[in-house]
């Protein structure tokens, strides 16, 4: 089963950069359960068309279908945005930032019981900190956290009980080898039943995972439109 199936091509402009036009090429797929990850040279759009791919910015032409069961399935428009973006599709979707949006005002404990629930909770903790560590923290507030702290908490609130999908932008910034390690572990121990798409400079920490397929961000310069440089993701 896809999970993504781009219908028509997605097509995004910054409006106050649009000197680039931003592309997922029509019948580009994402199977159900596999890896993928997006390449490219610094500043080519990865984590833009990342988000494209996650419907976290409003495209301005396109059709995106999202398969989270055969019971759910939602086409995503320009023109029926507002109706389908919302909980009912977001519930189906984790998110790694390379900054995580946590809730500064909660504790680390009950930012991740918002996404995960309590059931699981320790045990995902404790896959990505020492239990000294995890215990330290765990009641305190998200400001007092160092940035490595931060990004293992955004790993694992991405998957939460029911995202099949999850997109990870850098996951392993701010982490050292031994923390790289665990969040390998950890993806490998949690991705069961869930198709992920990474962005990630990280050569050695890619290897090291079961990527499916890698797409390309090219600059299509030949191809110009209204004067403008199409990236394309391929």
């Amino acid at each position: 089963m896809d999970i993504i199936k781009i219908l028509r091509q997605v097509e995004f402009i910054y409006p106050k950069d649009d000197k680039y036009i931003y592309c997922i090429p029509e019948g580009l797929n994402i199977s159900d359960s596999q890896m993928y990850s997006i390449s490219g040279i610094s500043g080519s759009g990865k984590s833009t068309l990342l988000t494209l791919f996650a419907a976290l910015r409003r495209f301005h032409q396109g059709i995106i279908q999202y398969t989270f069961t055969p019971k759910n399935v939602l086409k995503v428009t320009t023109t029926n945005w507002k109706k389908t973006i919302g909980p009912q599709f977001w519930g189906n979707i984790g998110f790694s930032f390379q900054k995580p949006e946590l809730i500064r005002a909660l504790t680390v404990k009950a930012n991740l019981e918002l996404a995960i629930g309590k059931t699981n909770l320790e045990n995902m903790a404790l896959a990505l900190f020492e239990k000294k560590e995890w215990d330290e923290i765990k009641e305190s507030k998200i400001w007092t956290l160092s940035g490595g702290q931060m990004q293992r908490l955004g790993i694992i609130r991405a998957f939460g009980a029911n995202q099949n999908l999850v997109f990870m932008d850098e996951p392993t910034n701010n982490l050292d080898k031994s923390n790289r390690q665990k969040v390998v572990d950890f993806i490998q121990k949690y991705r069961k039943d869930k198709s992920i798409i990474f962005v990630s400079h990280d050569m050695p920490f890619l290897e090291m995972l079961d990527i499916h397929k890698t797409f390309e961000v090219r600059e299509e310069s030949k191809y110009q439109k209204r004067g403008k440089r199409i990236l394309r993701v391929t």
